[in-house]
């Protein structure tokens, strides 16, 4: 158990006992009963009045002195919190009425302040206070440090003795101000009639040549301006000159560009053409060629078919030449039995015999083509129907050559022997 303690911000709260020392500025803390305490210390400025009674310059002259001074515990060096300085002043103030505080220090700044006056003359502290506040303020700096405070104002409001040597020592400073002010004011008006004098020949002088400059530079400026203007004359010559030419270029290039425009479309329209035309080629070449090869195939699939027609015609024309082969091996034995028969007729009625079967071997071997439907001839000299005839022909004609091969009889002899006995 125990309080709530609460420090506001010009106030420095110090906790102190079983956990040791505490110090709590604009902050809240807790104290325990009856083995912790709580003190406050005030951080505020104090205004301290110091007079320093009879006290004696380093002449002997005794005066009376009144000053100001603040001071304040110091709490922050550089912004942050000085806990040394502030446990310091706890040490000595911290159960002294704020009464007792200011006397202490009172008496601290009133002894540093004599002690300065003793070290200088009335004149002195008469005529520069700041500097002796100076050096009060640099003594008692380090005095008040070691209580835990700081001083943060001192300045003197009043010097006087009871002697009357303020007021002779302002009374000879008042002759001689109005002594020097009487002096002053003489040297001064004299001064003052010289310098009008030198200030209205001065002035006569800087009239004349500022009047000759007046003349010269109004001359100089009606110069420049006739020259400006010549010059502003010949830009606008100039400018109309450039805007002319640019609008002749502008005029031309428009021309220009609208012939390379149209050049451009023409040629745009002349590849257009030739790109179409190559295209149509190609079409062309792809239809002749497809043309081609659709003629190549038709040839080649007459040709295939004019081949099978003529294996097929090779292949009928065989058996059926085995077929007379087979017939006429037969008849050959039945020739040759009427051999037998024949020697007794004679070679002639032989001859005449065969003679008589001719017909029937050509119509035999000429059967065949009798039943062909269609003939397909391919030849490249178009001697195909005549080759025709002429085979059938030699098929004739080789009759008598495969008689004389199958019976020995020769009947190109046998026909010439007949055609001489006709």
């Amino acid at each position: 158990m125990g309080n709530i303690v609460v420090a506001p911000p010009n106030r420095a709260m110090i906790i102190s006992g079983y956990r040791g020392q505490r110090i709590l500025i604009g902050k809240c803390g807790f104290a325990l009963f009856c083995i912790e305490e709580a003190h406050s210390l005030s951080l505020e400025i104090i205004t301290i009045t110091v007079n320093s009674t009879e006290a004696e310059t380093v002449k002997g002259v005794k005066i009376n002195l009144k000053s100001f001074a603040q001071v304040k515990v110091k709490s922050t060096v550089d912004g942050k919190l000085d806990i040394n300085s502030i446990k310091l002043a706890a040490t000595n103030f911290l159960s002294a009425r704020e009464s007792d505080i200011e006397d202490a220090l009172q008496k601290t700044l009133e002894g540093h302040q004599r002690q300065i006056v003793g070290t200088l003359t009335v004149e002195e502290l008469y005529k520069d206070r700041a500097a002796f506040s100076e050096r009060v303020y640099e003594h008692v700096v380090d005095d008040l440090e070691r209580l835990g405070f700081e001083l943060a104002s001192y300045t003197v409001a009043e010097i006087s003795d009871s002697n009357g040597y303020m007021a002779a020592l302002g009374k000879t400073q008042t002759a001689i101000v109005s002594r020097e002010a009487a002096e002053g004011t003489a040297r001064n008006q004299a001064e003052s009639r010289k310098a009008i004098a030198k200030a209205n020949a001065d002035a006569d002088i800087v009239a004349a040549e500022n009047a000759e400059r007046s003349y010269i530079r109004r001359q100089q400026q009606e110069e420049a301006q006739a020259e400006a203007d010549r010059l502003l004359m010949l830009t606008k010559a100039q400018n109309r000159m450039e805007v002319n030419r640019a609008d002749a270029e502008a005029a031309s290039a428009k021309d220009i560009e609208y012939a390379k425009q149209k050049q451009a479309i023409v040629e745009a329209m002349a590849t257009q053409r030739l790109r179409e035309e190559e295209v149509m080629l190609k079409v062309k070449d792809v239809e002749l060629q497809q043309a081609v090869n659709v003629a190549r195939r038709e040839a080649e699939a007459l040709k295939l078919q004019a081949e099978a027609m003529g294996e097929k015609e090779r292949f009928i024309g065989k058996a059926q030449a085995d077929i007379i082969k087979m017939k006429g091996d037969a008849a050959n034995e039945v020739l040759q039995q009427r051999a037998e028969i024949y020697k007794e007729f004679g070679h002639d009625a032989i001859v005449q015999n065969v003679v008589e079967m001719l017909p029937g071997l050509a119509r035999e071997i000429a059967q065949p083509l009798g039943k062909t439907e269609k003939m397909i001839f391919v030849s490249s000299d178009g001697s195909s129907a005549s080759n025709l005839s002429k085979d059938i022909i030699k098929a004739a004609a080789q009759l008598p050559d495969a008689v004389e091969s199958l019976t020995g009889l020769d009947l190109k002899k046998a026909l010439k022997r007949l055609e001489g006995g006709k």
